[in-house]
């Protein structure tokens, strides 16, 4: 089969980039990987610890060029985005959505013969553990009819965490664990597939730094972690983690630590990891009795945050900034708009500043213009706390 001048472009751009990517990755995080080379198309999927992750894999693959699937909101970005579209063609991702858009895309990249990229469990970690991929995952790989590679990356959070200021110097790999034919995932039924996948890709940070302790050295090591966590384990106050350089602090009640070289933290009654203090705030979350004397019926709220409605061909439409978000017991209020709890059919989280939902066939972004945590708003959706029994 011809190759279209796109497929060429895009081949030549790569071959270009590998030159370029590799010493940027070892320069950024001292990266060592598997040479990973694979007859035919196949389908890529590896866990997700940073929004570097296509970066990290590309290394593993000088002469295999793929199609990576790309959160959509990096085709909001006018001249930028219609230039990474040209060079490399990203498939995108939109969060807080069914995503049957681009599995189909995926499908028509990898029954033309191209090799598709995805981070299937949908965001990059908040705690450094992995999740399990998207449930249909198992069914696209089946369909398909490629090959599927499996391949873990390890250290990546330590080194970039999502919550994070810059970057700590340590060590990251890029390992191949499995690369199945496809004969192999004919054989296997989509529930299989699913569990292979999970398996292959599962990374638990603290577990192997447990085992082989690896320092991630840096400065503000600690820097803006109240994006992730918005419980303080004394006194259970929303929002009042504060940090600066390489500690951090609650405003109310003065619990304070800090975040220790091996990406673990330190102090008095201290909860050791991201990853603990996470399942605590999540779990504490369900179960809190809200009391806000101060302001009638809201349970938490952010000030300052633009909304803006997502439309179709990522156009955008600003419909306020520097609103102010309330969490109600039934409903979401920001600025002027309400959006009734039992009527938000998707929620997600873009970066660490940007909150997404689908509301009554239309989509929105909530982006947080100063250092807060919107995870909350997710996490009380999650929970259902607003659906009555």
């Amino acid at each position: 089969m011809e190759k279209s001048k796109d497929k060429i472009r895009h081949e030549k751009v790569w071959s270009f980039l590998q030159v370029l990517n590799r010493p940027l990755m070892k320069y950024l995080f001292d990266e060592s990987f598997d040479e990973i080379d694979v007859d035919g198309p196949f389908l890529l999927i590896a866990n997700h610890s940073t929004d570097l992750d296509p970066l990290i894999l590309a290394s593993c693959f000088p002469r295999n060029q793929l199609y990576f699937v790309a959160s959509e909101h990096i085709f909001r970005l006018g001249v930028v985005s219609k230039a990474l579209e040209w060079l490399v063609a990203p498939i995108p991702r939109k969060k807080a959505s069914s995503g049957a858009d681009t599995v189909k895309m995926c499908l028509r990249r990898l029954k033309a013969g191209d090799s598709v990229g995805l981070m299937a469990e949908g965001e990059a970690t908040w705690n450094g553990v992995s999740t399990d991929v998207f449930s249909a995952t198992g069914k696209l790989v089946k369909s398909s009819g490629a090959s599927l590679v499996t391949v873990r990356i390890s250290g990546a959070y330590l080194s970039n965490p999502r919550w994070g200021n810059g970057f700590r110097r340590g060590k990251v790999e890029a390992r191949l664990v499995h690369i199945y034919s496809p004969e192999e995932i004919e054989a296997m039924s989509a529930s299989e597939v699913l569990d292979a996948i999970n398996h292959d890709i599962y990374e638990n940070c603290w577990e192997r730094q447990a085992e082989n302790p690896v320092k991630f050295l840096g400065d503000n090591r600690a820097e803006h972690i109240e994006r992730a966590v918005f419980l303080c384990p004394s006194c259970k106050g929303v929002s009042t983690i504060a940090s600066e350089g390489n500690y951090f602090k609650c405003r109310d009640c003065g619990f304070h630590g800090m975040v220790t070289e091996l990406g673990t933290f330190e102090g008095v009654n201290m909860i050791p990891n991201m990853y603990e203090w996470d399942k605590w705030q999540f779990e504490t979350l369900k179960n809190m009795d809200f009391k806000q004397s101060n302001r009638d019926g809201v349970l938490f709220f952010d000030s300052d945050v633009l909304l803006t409605q997502i439309l179709k061909g990522h156009e955008t439409k600003v419909i306020g900034d520097n609103f102010e978000l309330c969490q109600y017991g039934d409903k979401l209020t920001c600025g002027m708009c309400t959006f009734d709890m039992s009527k938000i059919t998707n929620m997600s989280m873009v970066q660490a500043k940007r909150l997404l939902l689908s509301y009554e066939g239309s989509y929105f972004e909530i982006k947080a213009n100063n250092i807060t945590s919107l995870r909350k708003y997710l996490g009380y959706w999650q929970n259902k706390t607003w659906e009555v029994e």
